[in-house]
């Protein structure tokens, strides 16, 4: 019903106090604050009446505008204006707060005021746990702490999700990608990580996490503490739980949904982190492959034949150029730079 339609009435009818009430509350509906000024006066006759809807109007209006009101006493606030004007005004004026379609519309407005106050409660809790995302792009490794005080070292091309705010009873993170956290302990508040289809769980300690979607598995290192690492997508007659002691890995290959527990044996797990490189007669492939994992390059060999030779040495955050040389020499090869790509062969 447009405005320009509407004719003034003395007896205000069913339909015309729903659209009374309507043109309050119903946000579709679009109306000014004018417009709905012109409603009430076009709707209600008497001065008593109209001056007393166009108050709880512009008292709606008000709210609308300001939001500072307490939800759970917004009925009793409403109740008691009633019964106030009851007292004040004439019997007109109390005939018509008694009118159940005056009720109707009081209610509404009482319902409009508790959805916007329940709405702003849920965005405030929304707000104060808006999660963050902090990423480390192609050869930079990133170091940060979180709002618990937590150290986190992310690896190149990994991404953490975290809360602005941790919940009262557990600190949760989302990694994609590999990280080393040193755990704030808090034995009430247990840290934890889901990575990919594991779920890691601490309450204080150190651990590395690689979870790169491309590798299809996630593998969990602990260096001190105690880790319990989650199979999220268990089957019957799987292990869907591991607890891992320092010097263990805990390893969820998404293949076979296999939840396996080892001892480490890679000495250079956390190289990446501190460039610190252990190779005890290792295969020149492995020893190519850390080299990198670490410095963010790509070797080659030149023969296949050469990924056989064994090597023994300890790199403690040596320049690249420098562990190359060392490599020329022990093996009498030489590297060529091509097109950014390092390439090792034997001398000629």
């Amino acid at each position: 019903m447009s405005l320009g339609n509407m004719k003034p009435n003395h007896n205000i009818e069913d339909e015309k106090w729903a659209l009374l009430a309507m043109s309050i509350y119903d946000d579709d509906m679009k109306l000014t604050a004018g417009e709905k000024n012109k409603i009430a006066e076009e709707l209600l006759t008497e001065k008593n009446e109209k001056e007393e809807l166009l108050r709880i109007v512009e008292k709606v209006d008000l709210y609308f505008d300001l939001k500072k009101y307490p939800a759970e006493k917004a009925l009793e606030k409403v109740q008691n204006k009633i019964r106030e004007n009851s007292k004040r005004k004439s019997g007109k004026l109390r005939k018509l707060i008694a009118n159940p379609f005056m009720r109707v519309a009081a209610a509404i407005i009482v319902a409009a005021l508790l959805s916007i106050a329940g709405y702003e409660m849920v965005a405030n809790k929304a707000a104060s746990v808006r999660i963050l995302e902090v990423s480390s792009v192609d050869q930079v490794v990133k170091s940060f702490k979180l709002p618990d005080g937590t150290l986190v070292s992310l690896n190149s091309n990994t991404k953490l999700k975290y809360p602005k705010r941790f919940g009262k009873d557990t600190r949760e993170v989302t990694i994609e990608g590999e990280a080393f956290f040193e755990v704030k302990q808090n034995i009430h508040k247990p840290f934890i990580i889901h990575a990919g289809n594991a779920q890691i769980k601490v309450l204080g300690t150190s651990f590395n996490v690689s979870a790169y979607p491309r590798a299809k598995l996630v593998e969990v290192i602990v260096e001190t503490g105690k880790v319990q690492v989650l199979n999220n997508l268990t089957k019957t007659n799987q292990i869907s739980k591991l607890i891992l002691n320092p010097g263990e890995k805990g390893t969820l290959v998404y293949s076979s949904n296999a939840l396996l527990k080892t001892t480490n044996q890679d000495p250079n797990f956390m190289a990446w982190k501190t460039h610190n490189l252990i190779f005890r007669a290792t295969s020149l492939s492995e020893v190519i492959g850390n080299l990198e994992k670490v410095y963010k390059v790509n070797i080659r060999l030149d023969d296949p034949k050469l990924n056989g030779l064994l090597l023994t040495a300890h790199f403690n955050d040596y320049p690249l150029e420098f562990i190359l040389k060392v490599i020329e020499t022990t093996f009498q090869m030489e590297t060529q730079k091509i097109d950014g790509q390092y390439i090792l062969k034997a001398k000629s």
